[in-house]
């Protein structure tokens, strides 16, 4: 007997529509753009959603077509030019690929182009032209994802996160690769329901160790402890994205449409009644530095500056919070990372010991905090390579393009040659900084980097700052989202 055929993909990013640095085909080449064998090789032995494919198909004897992966880190909406060289790849990899059994492609699900609001249903579409109506697709998706009706209609497999820090996405893969080779072996049929709620949370109260979210996925998992439910996906959105699919739904995957179609209703109702309690009202940058640095512990207390998160598409280079910490003089205190490409080539270029006069961030968004001028001393340059080490995307490989550890006074930054959230302490660590040494962090994050900072930190203080992910979603001017649609407006029911 021959070897089912699996092809693997990847497409995934996390379009801010607000952010002013719009996302090109360089940014998934900086990220990670791989073709064929090349796939295996980045993504073989992490614990990734294509981690999880390839670790699946391996273990069931499947014979493994990569495909086209391309990713890139969340920013503006990407270029209509990145986003057809990338599909235009895909679809000629698949075109090329000969017969295929199955295809697992892994999403994000809030990817935004030029002219094009739904790009996953637009791949998706096109794919089916390609491979007819009947080839089984399975998908993994962000838990961020805002998720259209005509996307889901092209196949009934899909399988969001669970987790917030996102720690799930290898064990999303591996569901994900069962149900296909299921299907294919068995010819098992799948439904799927779906519904979409009027609302756009904000991100800031979406974890999943604890909270409104946490009662959720709770909810979701005993649901897939009925028969027929294969899968309960809770989609919190990502309010960032101005277009008319922005927000929050429920997918249910099912062997019984009607114990799908129930499931996913009583799971909207929940997700509705409990909407509050997305809600967070968060201090300022000059309170929030205040509150840290009135803590005591033996642990250093962390400064979340979510509002020029990367991972929620801020430009990773405002400098309300380094002004701040740089103004107090703080002593055995790390900022970072702080993405500033001209800094940092300064740095290499005076190099390591040397004394240099730099302007400090403020590039990309001035609006949000002019550049901070400083003399800092070089302490170290690495060429910012590292492999994530924390839980989440275990083993990946990470790219800075450049890091500098500079020092202005007694406070410790890191500047870094591409945008990033401090996700992994290994950012800090290759380079010779160590987060556990200093009382104060002052990071460019929001919930992600809590899957390894909380065992490393006693506390952790999120500021809104000025910047283009501020958990202030009235302040953005929206243009194309549909209305009405809580928090902006009343909306009484969920229900059409």
């Amino acid at each position: 007997m021959s070897k089912l055929r699996i092809g693997i993909a990847f497409f995934y990013h996390e379009s801010h529509s607000f952010s002013p640095v719009k996302t090109s085909i360089q940014d998934f080449y900086n990220e990670g753009f791989y073709k064929d064998k090349a796939i295996i090789t980045a993504y073989k032995g992490t614990k990734t959603e294509v981690g999880g494919f390839i670790d699946i198909l391996e273990e069931k004897n499947a014979e493994i077509v990569p495909l086209v992966t391309a990713a890139a880190i969340p920013s503006g909406i990407v270029t209509e030019a990145a986003y057809l060289e990338i599909k235009r790849e895909m679809l000629k990899s698949i075109e090329q690929a000969g017969a295929l059994d199955g295809l697992l492609l892994a999403l994000h699900g809030a990817m935004v182009v030029e002219g094009e609001s739904d790009p996953e249903c637009d791949l998706l579409c096109h794919i089916r032209q390609l491979v007819g109506d009947t080839l089984p697709i399975a998908t993994t998706l962000d838990m961020h994802a805002n998720v259209s009706e005509r996307m889901i209609a092209q196949t009934p497999l899909h399988f969001g996160f669970k987790t917030y820090p996102h720690i799930d996405m290898y064990e999303q893969g591996e569901r994900a690769a069962h149900a296909l080779l299921k299907q294919v072996e068995t010819n098992e049929r799948y439904f799927v329901s779906f519904v979409k709620l009027p609302m756009m949370p904000p991100s800031i109260n979406m974890r999943t160790a604890e909270g409104p979210m946490h009662d959720l996925v709770e909810s979701a998992i005993r649901w897939e402890s009925e028969e027929g439910i294969v899968s309960a996906s809770v989609m919190g959105g990502f309010p960032y994205s101005d277009i008319p699919e922005v927000g929050a739904s429920i997918i249910v995957v099912a062997t019984d449409q009607s114990r799908g179609d129930r499931a996913a209703s009583s799971l909207a109702e929940e997700f509705w009644l409990n909407r509050d309690r997305f809600i967070m009202d968060l201090p300022g940058v000059t309170e929030g530095v205040s509150q840290a640095l009135s803590l005591k512990s033996e642990k250093p207390v962390a400064i979340a500056d979510i509002s020029d998160n990367p991972l929620s598409g801020g430009s990773g280079d405002t400098t309300a919070l380094l002004r701040e910490m740089i103004n107090r003089n703080l002593t055995d205190a790390l900022f970072g990372g702080l993405y500033d490409p001209e800094s940092l080539s300064s740095s290499v270029e005076a190099g390591e010991g040397a004394t240099v006069s730099l302007a400090l961030g403020g590039k990309c968004s001035p609006e949000f905090g002019e550049p901070v001028q400083v003399v800092a001393k070089v302490i170290k340059l690495s060429d910012g390579k590292f492999i994530n080490k924390g839980p989440m995307n275990t083993g990946l490989m990470v790219d800075m393009k450049g890091a500098a550890h500079i020092q202005v006074g007694e406070l410790d930054i890191l500047l870094t040659g591409r945008a990033l959230s401090a996700n992994d302490p290994e950012m800090f660590r290759h380079i010779g900084l160590e987060p556990t040494k200093k009382r104060i962090l002052g990071l460019k994050v929001k919930n992600h980097f809590r899957a390894a900072f909380d065992p490393l930190v006693s506390q952790i203080i999120y500021i809104d700052g000025p910047g283009v992910a501020s958990n202030q979603l009235k302040s953005f001017s929206y243009a194309h989202i549909p209305r009405p649609i809580w928090p902006l407006d009343d909306v009484q029911t969920w229900r059409k």
